[in-house]
This record gives structure tokens, C-alpha cells and sequence, in this order.
């Protein structure tokens, strides 16, 4: 059995994806994991097609959970842990193995990013999951995710939900403005009792403008490192304008690509 890493990269057809600013910024993720994994000993695998083809009612940040394990199937990958991480992410070249940080557990990060967006997404969802008191500071964001085959049937449960309620969480999707997957994703699986094993913060450094983690240390002249680079050992590509990213990605790629080979 082996690890593998999973990067959904799939470009809806079905609605403006101006917003978006292009696409090259997948690649760079690609590259970097594609590296990452070599190094370990384990395999990247792109997730290209969405068993459902309305990518509007059902998004791609949806289905991912709904099809991982069948697709992994129907391609005859075998595996022990699956890492999903977001294609706007990129682990610094020297990043520990986060395989050996699971204890076979349900891992992640927190989401620190935003409480304000964490308590209205919360809030939003609250009276649909029977005003389950979900704990803003149990909260985890789903851009990097590991998870096993004894997590499946839970995962089966939340494609269980959103299906037979699509309308209900599109509607949210479009009056609430916070997210699609993440806080329903949540819910479920706090419910259901899912043991969860968080990694350090260092697994997620995003917001990189809005915490100025893009600058450096004025004090060291010497060194003109940016932070995120210097603290971070997983960088991620949002919480800005996703026009911005591509453009951001592509610079930082720059600065960082030799490191890659």
C-alpha cells in the first residue's frame, strides 16, 4: 500500500469563470506536489472529471467528496492514506511528510483565517443540522485534507445530505456567501463523531496580502526572504481576488522553482 496525494483540477464549463483569471495557477500546484511526492515515495493523482456533469447545482469543491473513493477505484489506484489538497495550494520544497502525522486519523488545519466568515457560515447552516452547536474553534478548513477507507461512509453521508437537499444548499451558496463544501462538511462530521487530528499552522499560511506575509523584514536587509516563505511550509492562494492569482502564484513560482528540481 502507498500514500498518494490528490490535486482537483477540474475547469467547470457551465458558468463565468472570469472571476478565476485563468488557469495556469494549477500547474504550479501540480509541479510542486508532483516534486514533493517523488521525494516521499508517494503518487500524485489528478482528480480531471466530476462524475456529475452540473458543476453549478453540484461544485467541484462538492463532488471531490463524493467521488474520491470510487474514482481512485475505477482507475485501480490502491492506496493506504489520501491526501486532497487544494490545486492553489504549494508545499515549500522542504516540507515534512504530513503521512506521518496522522496517527490513521481524520487530518487537517484550523481555520483562523476569518472567524467573522467562520461564524456567519456557521450560523448560516445552523437551524438545517438541528442547531447542532458546532465550535468555531473545532472549525477546519478543507483545502488540505487526509483521510483513509474507514472514512468513507461518512463521506458517503454528506453525498447522501447534499444530494437529496441540493436546492437547499445552492440557495445558501448564493444568499449565505460563505463557501460551498466546507461548513456543511464540517457539520456532518463532527456529528458523526469523526476523530480529528489537527497539524500546526505552519500546514496553512494563506491571506498572504491581507496578513502582509508577502513582505519581509525591513530589520534585516541582508535577508529579504518573504515571511510566508521563511515561516510557512504549506502556502495557500486565497482569501483575495482570484483574479489576483494566477498573476501571484506565477511570481512566486518564480522565486521558488529552482528549489524544485
Amino acid at each position: 500500500m502507498k500514500n498518494i496525494v490528490v490535486i482537483p483540477a477540474v475547469k467547470p464549463k457551465d458558468k463565468n469563470l472570469d472571476k478565476f483569471g485563468g488557469w495556469g495557477w494549477m500547474s504550479y500546484s501540480i509541479d510542486a506536489w508532483n516534486f514533493w511526492c517523488q521525494k516521499h515515495g508517494y503518487e500524485l493523482v489528478v482528480y480531471d472529471k466530476t462524475s456529475i456533469e452540473d458543476t453549478t447545482k453540484y461544485r467541484v469543491t462538492v463532488q471531490r467528496w463524493f467521488d474520491i473513493f470510487n474514482f481512485l477505484d475505477d482507475k485501480g489506484i490502491k492506496y493506504d492514506q489520501i491526501c486532497m489538497t487544494d490545486a492553489s495550494y504549494i508545499p515549500k520544497w522542504n516540507m515534512p511528510d504530513i503521512f506521518k502525522m496522522t496517527d490513521g486519523k481524520f487530518t487537517t488545519t484550523h481555520e483562523y483565517d476569518n472567524f467573522k466568515w467562520v461564524y456567519e457560515s456557521i450560523q448560516g447552516y445552523k437551524e438545517f443540522f438541528n442547531n447542532y452547536e458546532l465550535n468555531i474553534f473545532d472549525y477546519f478548513n478543507t483545502g488540505l485534507v487526509i483521510f483513509n477507507k474507514s472514512h468513507r461512509d461518512v463521506f458517503e453521508k454528506f453525498r447522501k445530505i447534499y444530494t437529496e437537499n441540493v436546492d437547499y444548499f445552492v440557495d445558501k451558496q448564493l444568499t449565505l456567501r460563505r463557501g460551498t463544501d466546507q461548513t456543511p462538511f464540517n457539520y456532518i462530521l463532527r456529528m458523526n463523531d469523526v476523530d480529528i487530528n489537527f497539524l500546526s499552522p505552519h500546514y496553512r499560511v494563506s491571506h498572504l496580502p491581507r496578513k502582509d506575509l508577502l513582505s519581509y523584514n525591513w530589520q534585516l536587509d541582508e535577508d529579504k526572504t518573504p515571511f510566508f516563505i521563511k515561516y510557512g511550509l504549506l502556502w495557500g492562494f486565497s482569501g483575495f481576488d482570484k483574479r489576483q492569482r494566477n498573476k501571484l502564484m506565477e511570481d512566486v513560482w518564480e522565486i521558488v522553482k529552482e528549489n524544485y528540481k
